[in-house]
């Protein structure tokens, strides 16, 4: 199975036992593609999604 379909194929499977899992399956798959890419890009991204799980945790905890 190629990459690709083997993301795709463990978030769906992750996503039917729970949304978390789902998402903690998309976090690994953008971690492993983030590890082909220059350290400072890297960096920006990770900041990028931080943020916006931020304000997604508080959007839904009020």
């Amino acid at each position: 199975m190629g990459g690709s379909k083997h993301w795709n194929t463990e978030i769906k499977k992750a996503d039917a036992r729970s949304p978390k899992e789902g998402a903690i399956k998309r976090l690994d798959r953008l971690r492993s593609e983030l590890q082909k890419l220059d350290p400072a890009v890297a960096n920006r991204a990770w900041n990028e999604v931080r943020v916006s799980l931020q304000q997604i945790t508080e959007r839904y905890s009020r």
